[in-house]
């Protein structure tokens, strides 16, 4: 059986595009100079996109109709399994993690980068959750090793239980003394700041975005300290003067400023213990009886697929099941910037 990679950006894709077509009709899905290209056509050639993914722990390419025809199997079989144990996921378990994602960063902005709906993330991970709770329904694990595990990681710097203070921050960066103070006059003049940075900027990290970097703490020590010294000096919705900055291979002249400030965040104990608990879990847990239990319920699943090219995926599902190489873990908890 192939190796669950939920590629769920991939999957949710094409059913959009898929949506959104159904009410191309008659008018053709593109016209060029008058000539109609059908959307049966564009139909037959995504579903020979092809993408990669896993087969018995090799990287392979299979066509993406395929692909997706597996994975909605591959899901549903898992869910289905879940609820015949009793074990599918709950409310509590995906809001558990939702608030401590919302928490910890900006849980938006990466749904958006990931062109996901929260929704969507909440289908992603429920499904996640099923997995891993058939993983770990057996597997016993005591207050005393989730304090100590807590007591460790809250030591740590960065600690993943710890958001330190931060600024939220844009730049206008050049290497030139006259090109920043040019920047500098128009910000005076009433100029927007994002449009001075596409027009000045030199740094090609964050001038095609407005010069906007970020939050940045003042542990981050890949960032000069004169930056991040003159940002938590700067109050929010203002902007610094010119400040130049020597620091290693760093050698420019700054403009800089603060969009937002938010204060440090300690997650306690009882926030995190579950997803502590989880995670100790997965990493005890002996595997073998849900692959196991997993081959079996496959081999005993009526599953038909009614399009020909792929009829025949059923069966090598069946003839392939295993415990998938890359089953989707608990979202682990990383230094919150």
């Amino acid at each position: 059986m192939r190796g669950i990679k939920l590629s769920l950006v991939t999957i949710v894709a094409l059913m959009v595009i898929l949506l959104a077509l159904a009410g191309c009709g008659r008018k053709g899905l593109i016209n060029v100079n008058g000539d109609k290209l059908a959307k049966d056509e564009f139909y037959a050639r995504l579903e020979r996109v092809p993408v990669q993914t896993v087969k018995g722990g090799k990287n392979v390419t299979v066509p993406a109709g395929q692909y997706v025809v597996e994975q909605m199997i591959t899901e549903r079989l898992l869910t289905q399994l879940a609820e015949k144990e009793g074990v599918a996921s709950t409310d509590t378990q995906l809001n558990r993690k939702l608030n401590y994602l919302k928490k910890n960063g900006n849980f938006s902005a990466q749904l958006r980068q990931m062109g996901v709906t929260e929704q969507e993330w909440k289908r992603q991970m429920s499904l996640q959750q099923s997995v891993i709770n058939l993983i770990t329904k057996d597997t016993k694990v005591t207050d005393a090793e989730l304090k100590n595990a807590y007591d460790r990681q809250i030591k740590k710097v960065p600690s993943p239980f710890v958001r330190p203070e931060a600024c939220h921050i844009a730049v206008i960066i050049s290497a030139s003394q006259e090109k920043i103070q040019k920047a500098y006059k128009l910000l005076e003049d009433g100029q927007d700041f994002g449009s001075v940075a596409l027009q000045l900027s030199e740094d090609k990290n964050t001038a095609p975005y407005q010069g906007r970097v970020g939050w940045l703490s003042m542990d981050m020590k890949v960032v000069p300290m004169p930056i991040r010294t003159a940002a938590f000096a700067c109050p929010v919705g203002k902007y610094t003067k010119p400040f130049h900055v020597k620091d290693g291979n760093d050698n420019a002249w700054v403009i800089l400023r603060v969009d937002q400030k938010r204060r440090k965040l300690v997650q306690k104990f009882a926030d995190v213990k579950e997803l502590i608990r989880e995670e100790i879990a997965l990493t005890k847990a002996d595997k073998t009886p849900f692959n196991k239990q997993l081959q079996q319920f496959i081999a005993k699943s009526k599953i038909v697929v009614n399009a020909e090219r792929y009829s025949k995926v059923p069966e090598m599902l069946k003839k392939n099941a295993s415990m998938p190489t890359n089953i989707p873990a608990a979202p682990k908890p990383t230094p919150a910037r």
